[in-house]
């Protein structure tokens, strides 16, 4: 009798410890962290998390702000111009504390002025004036930390990190032609600068961020420092238009030390569903403190600040899948183009062990 008691006992415990230790599945874990609504999920991934984020962000430059704040309508000047923007970025919860990432980007913007004649009594030129700005971005690696604990219904992170100058900053060769050639004093100069996007020089990253949710309300807010770590140097391109009415070019270096940067965000999210997050928010940027080189004398950098209200929601399609969708409305600024933009992000994501 007592064997057989003892035997009893031995078998509930070999059926109960299986049973306690997959009461939640290491799918279901999985499933639940990969659907997390917004108002629940902490500011970094979760430990084991890999995230995949492309995004391309289209633009009209239809304004701009002068000098004095005042805006300006750029067809009244002729000026016209959209821009396409690429970004990629890989992201890893390393534990559930800290996140690091790295990312990069592609620009295309061309910026073509209205066309000017100019007359005299021997001459007839016209003058077309179009600049390029195309490229592969520098890489940003980045790391973040916050603290070790469950998000309940505050959570504060800093991120701090480097962009490596990576990309071919220098600008390639103008592609300058002459056009419409009625007679040696009668013909048309098609001007095209290409540009190429990168700091060239090494910058510091700093961005301290908090969250704090009540309910299915959130609050989230955002500081982005970049700072310069040393001057850099590039070229100019100089053209000379040579009788045969061809262009010659030549190249000259000059020196430049990159403005710092302020980047403030804020924003509100409302979860309207555990798959939909409603958002506003607001961004202010401000960049100054730099100069650039001319003829061997150092001129200062204009400040410049844009300040665009961001409408916007998340949709969760599916475990891995989620879809962000900004608009961006600028309202005030200061030497700055006032584009209105929509940028759209595709973010997979999955926790492979």
């Amino acid at each position: 009798m007592k064997k057989l008691s003892i035997l009893l006992l031995i078998s509930a415990l070999t059926v109960h410890i299986p049973a306690g230790s997959q009461t939640t599945p290491a799918g279901s874990d999985r499933f639940s962290l990969l659907t997390m609504p917004f108002n629940q999920r902490p500011l970094n991934l979760y430990k084991g998390q890999l995230q995949l984020n492309a995004g391309y962000k289209f633009a009209v430059m239809s304004r701009q702000f002068d000098s004095d704040g005042d805006l300006v309508i750029l067809k009244d000047i002729g000026i016209a111009s959209v821009y396409h923007y690429y970004m990629l970025e890989l992201k890893y919860g390393v534990t559930r504390f800290l996140e690091i990432s790295a990312s990069t980007d592609y620009l295309k913007r061309g910026i073509r002025s209205q066309s000017v004649t100019y007359m005299s009594t021997a001459e007839i030129i016209s003058v077309n004036n179009l600049e390029e700005e195309k490229g592969m971005g520098d890489i940003l690696l980045l790391a973040s930390l916050r603290p070790p604990m469950e998000y309940r219904w505050f959570d504060l992170a800093i991120g701090g990190g480097i962009y490596l100058p990576s990309a071919k900053y220098e600008p390639e060769k103008p592609d300058h032609n002459i056009t419409d050639v009625v007679s040696s004093t009668a013909f048309t100069v098609n001007y095209h600068y290409r540009n190429r996007i990168g700091y060239g020089v090494p910058v510091l990253l700093f961005s301290p961020s908090a969250k704090l949710t009540w309910s299915k309300l959130s609050v989230e807010a955002s500081l982005v420092l970049r700072d310069p770590v040393k001057e850099g140097e590039n070229i100019r391109w100089n053209e000379t238009l040579t009788a045969s009415r061809t262009f010659n070019y030549s190249s000259s270096p000059y020196k430049y030390l990159l403005n710092r940067t302020t980047d403030i965000c804020a924003s509100v999210h409302y979860q309207a569903a555990g798959w939909f997050d409603l958002e506003i928010g607001i961004d202010w940027f401000r960049s100054a403190g730099g100069w650039t080189e001319y003829w061997g004398n150092k001129y200062r950098n204009p400040a410049r600040s844009i300040f665009t209200i961001e409408p916007s929601f998340e949709i969760q399609i599916s475990p891995s899948l989620r879809i962000w969708q900004t608009a961006g409305f600028p309202v005030k600024g200061e030497n700055s183009y006032a584009p209105f933009f929509l940028f759209t992000t595709v973010s997979y994501n999955l926790i492979p062990f």
